[in-house]
């Protein structure tokens, strides 16, 4: 059974989608680097060490963005461009199945929402 994410599309129980018209395929598990690439990308980021804070507008854009790195680095030949249209309710659903379906990868990344 698969989980449909609004607006974007749909994942299988075994880790295959389709985006703009191109199938990729989540693995079922992966390399020391690709695990450690992925948490390095969603850890929480502070605010500017001299006290400027961020707009939400501005933290959602920075959380978009390292939330299209991180799918890019464990998904084979997904890039992060291919993910542009794709809103940050699509993102955040897509590593919730990351969550869901493949807990090694995510066991100390913690989703920041």
């Amino acid at each position: 059974m698969g989980v449909a994410i609004p607006d974007l599309l749909f994942i299988a129980g075994d880790g295959s989608f389709e985006l703009d018209g191109k199938a990729y395929h989540i693995p079922d598990h992966f390399s020391p680097r690709e695990v450690f690439s992925y948490r390095r990308l969603l850890e929480p980021i502070p605010d500017i060490p001299g006290g400027t804070n961020l707009s939400l507008e501005q933290r959602q854009r920075q959380k978009t963005y390292f939330f299209r790195r991180a799918a890019a680095c464990i998904i084979p030949g997904l890039e992060p461009s291919a993910l542009e249209s794709v809103p940050l309710r699509g993102l955040m659903s897509l590593h919730r199945w990351l969550l869901d379906h493949r807990p090694e990868l995510t066991l100390d990344a913690a989703l920041h929402a």
